[in-house]
């Protein structure tokens, strides 16, 4: 089907220019938008191919929006054709599922910053200045504990997002970080094994009680490419749901908080800014939301599950290469991530 063809899937007017952006993510995860415009409106079209964009989860995804615009949140808000539906067609050589979204009144913090405020980043005391609106709705939206749904974020644990999926994003990167470091010399296997060692502990403790812990539904990628802010920087919403779903509360938190707060990973490893920003939004977050006793206790063990082996340390581990000093760093670090003691609940102790 050409491009004219399906915009008027949507619109009964003809399309006077349509751009083209395309964010495809390998052969199994095809993604375009097209930018339609009709004259008098403007409409963004997604056509999917990928192994979590079906009807099910747009159905969903059109109501997460609906119901932060409920709570007073801007979200371009989802459009199906003229048939109402969301229609199979073929494109590119593809079988695609396509959907539309109201062209969004506001651009994304990423867009805004590189703009307006380059050289401030929109950093304060280190952390962006739409963090505590950010933190807030997504409190807000965990208060509400919506249930409308039964499929998980592209965060969960225990679970897989997709049917191709083996294991949770977490579990997968706990399986490279062990594949790396198998390949190094033998002296590093007694610590090795004492690291993958800890990490089964404390996913297997959290396990025990991880499905008891609250939830909600939540459009669960937040960062400065989805946040929408106007053009003096204040917080309006956000956009982009194609990684949500119902979540656990605390774990969204722990694996969203960092990209909320800040631009770029060599942030995060400094002055325990990782640790910081979770912190941060869980300060932020108790204004509105309680955290109950069991929350409490999974924090700890969520942080050693998430941050020791998290991407970033099997990274650092194959750039280390043969030094044998940053190897033992790497290494000594996680050991000391998985063992130290954090007081997760203490704010006044930060430097906020």
């Amino acid at each position: 089907m050409e491009q004219r063809e399906i915009a008027r899937l949507f619109r009964e007017k003809e399309p006077l220019k349509i751009t083209v952006k395309n964010s495809s993510r390998g052969e199994s995860d095809f993604r375009e938008a097209l930018f339609v415009e009709y004259g008098d409106e403007k409409i963004v079209i997604k056509l999917a191919d990928n192994g979590f964009t079906d009807e099910e989860h747009l159905t969903m995804w059109m109501t997460i929006a609906e119901k932060y615009k409920e709570l007073g949140y801007y979200c371009p808000q989802f459009i199906k054709d003229l048939d109402g539906t969301f229609p199979r067609i073929s494109y590119v050589g593809r079988k695609c599922i396509a959907y539309a979204e109201e062209y969004s009144d506001y651009r994304s913090a990423e867009a805004v910053i590189e703009d307006k405020f380059k050289e401030t980043g929109l950093m304060v005391d280190g952390f962006y200045s739409f963090l505590r609106d950010a933190a807030l709705m997504n409190a807000k939206v965990a208060a509400m504990h919506y249930d409308f749904t039964t499929l998980p974020s592209a965060y969960c644990m225990f679970e897989t997002f997709e049917p191709a999926d083996e294991v949770d994003e977490t579990t997968e990167d706990a399986k490279k970080w062990k594949a790396e470091a198998d390949k190094l010399p033998k002296k590093y296997k007694a610590q090795v094994e004492r690291i993958w060692k800890n990490w089964q502990e404390a996913r297997a403790q959290l396990q025990e009680f991880y499905g008891n812990l609250p939830t909600s539904v939540f459009q669960a990628d937040i960062n400065d490419t989805n946040v929408l802010l106007d053009e003096e920087g204040n917080f309006k919403g956000v956009y982009d749901f194609n990684i949500g779903g119902r979540e656990v509360f605390l774990n969204l938190i722990f694996r969203e908080a960092p990209y909320v707060s800040v631009r770029g990973w060599d942030d995060f490893d400094k002055d325990d800014h990782f640790l910081r920003c979770i912190k941060k939004v869980l300060e932020i977050s108790s204004e509105v939301y309680e955290f109950n006793a069991l929350e409490k206790q999974a924090a700890p063990l969520l942080y050693r599950c998430i941050k020791p082996l998290y991407w970033h340390s099997t990274d650092l581990l194959k750039e280390a290469g043969e030094d044998d000093e940053k190897i033992q760093v790497c290494l000594d670090f996680i050991e000391y991530e998985q063992t130290r003691e954090i007081d997760f609940w203490n704010f006044g102790k930060m430097e906020l």
